[in-house]
């Protein structure tokens, strides 16, 4: 007999037990449907297909027999049928009025051992409709004998738990960074990066925090990352930051769930190691999220304006993806919009569909430089026909680049009160920027380089924040991640744990405005 029989038989009669008791769980009427093939996942804003068969690790197909229709479209609050694999893990989705110690009577083992598997798990997230990991390796004896009312209150009491405080007198960094990958503007990047942070360093000497830093080239492969990992300093390291590939960044990960050192991924958005990893902290938001909350700041924005789609047929536009998910969030929520094709007949178009009466918000479905100057030309045009007329223009994060390389798109952008959603955002003539930029100067003796976001003052934002987060609360700060409230220069830090037993992506997003008045303000979307 198999040892995943034998657990599953093991879990019926416990079940069998419970439901005679009548103590800690309800009829089956209650309950969300779930049998030994499959569990059920509540879907929440920002996931995917995709990102949800990582979570789970099956793969997007077996998602797709158990849910036809996901294959078109999910939605926020539906529920997915997801395969229950055999492995290390079987997935529970808690029932109404389930408890920690109903969980662990069922499936006849402590409330710790669930807890160790569930970084994540607290009061907080310890909801019906959630999913939690169930170790099938890790099996022990459940609560016997005693008072069972104790016993309860004993398991239950685990959720409320934190760990100790526990001082770190030098903090210890590594830094895993490819200095001499063969694309030269990835090389100038990292070293900028690795500035901007050695800057962090200073502004942390200052007040009196010792930092032990270690800064390693990892190369183009893994193949010096392995060597790396193997010295005996980095067996006692605080805090990992690093990794450009995806596999640089897998055998960091795992390398940091077997020492369980707290794990930074500085600048992809696309990894999946989040999602399994309750150490790692990725700094880029998903796309998927940052669509998700972009469209509700949108929304919440304009929701009482003439919204105007401008949409084009060559070249495809680029930002579909995002458009999908705000033209969902406006139906949802019987919000009306308008669509022009951007065209020759492009102006006539948009005059028959203008508002004398409210503000006419006009949105691309591209964000290319060529679209947005496409876009201005006309628009300005029939701002000089039509004064009175009430016009903001809205896009996206890398419209800052394009004014970075086109000297009139500023003022257009002030004519048109524009406003984009960005995850960096620096505006140089801030005070805290120009700080920066005249110290990194001072420094290394040039600019920073013409790209966005800056590297330096990510590596310094970065630099500072963690530092910070392990001085205050040493390294089990994952349940004060988002206690700091110093916004970065560039980048503010929201962390979101991605599951219950998964890491954090950062969820960080900026509405920036260009005003009429030629004032530039920056909003954090909390």
């Amino acid at each position: 007999m198999s040892k995943r029989l034998l657990i599953l038989l093991l879990f019926i009669s416990i079940y069998a037990y419970n439901v005679k008791t009548a103590e800690a769980f309800y009829p089956e009427s209650t309950f969300f449907a779930q049998n030994d093939n499959y569990f059920l996942h509540t879907i929440e804003r920002g996931q995917t297909v995709y990102s949800i068969a990582a979570m789970y690790h099956v793969s997007v197909e077996d998602i797709y027999k158990l849910n036809p229709g996901s294959k078109e479209v999910i939605r926020a609050g539906d529920v997915l049928k997801i395969p229950q694999e055999s492995g290390s893990f079987i997935y529970h989705t808690i029932q109404p009025k389930e408890t920690l110690y109903g969980v662990s009577q069922k499936y006849g083992m402590k409330g710790e051992d669930i807890i160790a598997v569930n970084s994540g798990l607290s009061v907080e997230t310890f909801n019906i409709g959630k999913i939690i990991r169930i170790p099938t390796n890790r099996v022990t004896s459940p609560l016997q004998g005693g008072n069972e009312v104790e016993n309860s209150n004993k398991t239950n009491s685990l959720l409320s738990k934190t760990g100790p405080v526990e001082a770190v007198n030098t903090i210890k960094i590594a830094l895993l960074l490819p200095f001499s990958e063969t694309n030269s503007q990835n090389v100038a990047r990292m070293v900028e990066y690795y500035e901007g942070f050695l800057l962090a360093l200073q502004e942390i000497k200052k007040q009196g925090i010792s930092v032990d830093l270690q800064v390693y080239d990892i190369g183009t492969g893994t193949k010096e990352i392995n060597n790396i990992l193997k010295k005996d300093k980095m067996q006692h390291i605080h805090l990992l930051i690093g990794g450009l590939s995806d596999e640089q960044i897998k055998l960091i990960s795992r390398f940091s769930i077997e020492k369980n050192i707290p794990y930074v991924i500085p600048f992809t958005s696309k990894s999946d190691e989040p999602f399994n990893n309750p150490n790692v902290y990725q700094v880029n938001t998903p796309q998927p999220h940052l669509y998700s909350k972009a469209s509700l700041a949108f929304i919440n924005k304009y929701k009482n304006d003439n919204i105007i789609l401008v949409t084009q047929d060559v070249p495809a536009p680029n930002q579909l993806d995002f458009i999908k998910v705000l033209k969902e969030d406006l139906q949802d929520k019987k919000i009306s919009y308008k669509t022009v094709n951007l065209d020759i007949n492009f102006l006539s178009d948009l005059n028959t569909q203008l508002s004398k009466d409210k503000k006419n918000v006009i949105i691309p479905m591209d964000d290319s430089a060529e679209t947005l100057a496409r876009l201005i030309t006309p628009l300005k045009w029939m701002l000089e026909s039509h004064p009175d007329l009430k016009v903001s223009l809205f896009g996206y994060l890398n419209w800052q680049s394009h004014i970075a390389k086109f000297a009139d798109s500023s003022e257009d952008f002030f004519l048109l009160n524009t406003s984009f959603y960005t995850v960096f955002y620096a505006n140089p003539t801030y005070p805290d920027v120009k700080s920066f930029y005249n110290n990194f100067y001072k420094w290394y003796s040039r600019n920073l380089l013409n790209y966005f976001p800056k590297y330096g003052i990510l590596g310094y934002d970065t630099g500072l924040y963690f530092i910070r987060l392990i001085h205050n609360y040493g390294t089990l700060f994952d349940s004060h991640v988002n206690d700091l409230r110093d916004n970065g220069i560039q980048i503010d830090f929201q962390f979101q744990r991605v599951n219950n037993w998964g890491g954090f992506i950062n969820t960080n997003l900026y509405i920036v405005d260009y005003n009429s008045d030629h004032t530039i303000t920056k909003s954090i979307i909390r």
